[in-house]
């Protein structure tokens, strides 16, 4: 229960002359009388690019290397111009689309000058940059779709705030580390502000290196910050609610082995929230004995640069006559942190 998974360019560009032309053209020895040759087999290249799925539809072709913002989650048969919206109010849904020229994996052997078959396509991610008022913010996100798709999609779409139970799609957590960074920084108080984001593939060649790309896709939009947005009530923005499983008593447990076991020297736990609405409960295989129960919890922490609300497996061992115990429990480590806005732990 506890254990979880995580996860030479060869173009041939020989100088073919008139003469050479005509002698394997077809239509060029008709023309002069001689009868045309069976071509000669070609043997398929497996160096350059992989091919991709090039523009789409009209949209794409006008927003290609764009990324556009639409409030709510549309595909890429669906979406229209009329979707595309730059002004926002921070705390109502909003979603994007990134328009790329080649497919990520492309676009980063073309940026290298490498063969995109050498290059790690389960391992692509993306840099998210944003700029506000002349500050930069650098994020981390990763793509959804499998390995195929990083070779071939020259277009993908994410999210950054869902409250309509759209398709769950990445970019909430860069948008949230940029929150998060940029309220840190003094940014994002109450106004109005343009906000632009670029989009940077990345890979790596096992045992050669990483590699990445230069921007892909770029886009902007106007975010209106409504004054008390960060509140601790507002899911939204902030950390979840309480769950069913949550308890005074076991977030104070699972806070004390939040600082336990915390490894990150740039913010401090100070607040727990267990946000599980069932315990999992394991047993024994022979008796079906209870041996223990897990839920989940958040842990809250604070630093000078972000603030983080990270994900943790919660765990108490059984006790017997139906009870477990809570003064003896344990929590998960979390490696990938969860970024949320330090105004909302005020």
């Amino acid at each position: 229960m506890r254990t979880s998974a995580l996860l030479s360019i060869a173009l041939i560009t020989a100088g073919i002359s008139a003469a050479a032309v005509a002698q394997t053209n077809p239509f060029e020895r008709f023309r002069r009388g001689q009868p045309a040759a069976k071509p000669m087999p070609q043997k398929p290249s497996n160096t350059g690019p992989i091919q991709d799925q090039g523009v789409h539809n009209a949209v794409h072709a006008a927003h290609q290397k764009q990324i556009v913002f639409t409030r709510t989650d549309t595909t890429i048969g669906a979406i229209t111009e009329a979707d595309i919206a730059t002004d926002f109010t921070l705390g109502q849904p909003m979603f994007f689309r990134v328009f790329t020229e080649r497919s990520a994996i492309n676009a980063i052997a073309a940026a290298n000058n490498l063969n995109a078959r050498d290059l790690a396509s389960h391992a692509v991610k993306y840099t998210a940059r944003f700029t506000i008022d002349g500050q930069t913010f650098e994020t981390s996100m990763f793509p959804w779709g499998n390995p195929k798709d990083h070779e071939t999609w020259t277009t993908w779409r994410g999210q950054f705030v869902n409250t309509i139970n759209a398709q769950r799609t990445p970019g909430t957590d860069v948008f949230m580390e940029m929150l998060s960074k940029a309220t840190a920084a003094g940014l994002l108080k109450p106004g109005k502000y343009s906000v632009k984001m670029e989009v940077i593939p990345q890979s790596f060649i096992q045992n050669v290196g990483d590699y990445r790309a230069g921007v892909v896709a770029t886009g902007s939009f106007n975010l209106t910050v409504p004054v008390g947005i960060f509140q601790a009530s507002n899911p939204a923005i902030c950390a979840p609610r309480r769950g069913a499983t949550g308890s005074p008593a076991m977030e104070a447990r699972a806070l004390s082995e939040a600082k336990r076991i915390s490894t990150n020297r740039e913010v401090t736990p100070i607040r727990a929230i267990g946000v599980g609405e069932s315990w999992d409960i394991e047993r024994n295989e022979i008796t079906g004995i209870p041996k223990e129960r897990e839920t989940t919890v958040v842990i809250l922490a604070r630093g000078p640069k972000y603030c983080t609300a990270n994900s943790h497996y919660y765990y108490e061992d059984y006790m017997g006559g139906g009870n477990f115990w809570t003064s003896t429990a344990s929590i998960s480590l979390n490696v990938q942190p969860r970024y949320i806005p330090c105004a909302c732990l005020n």
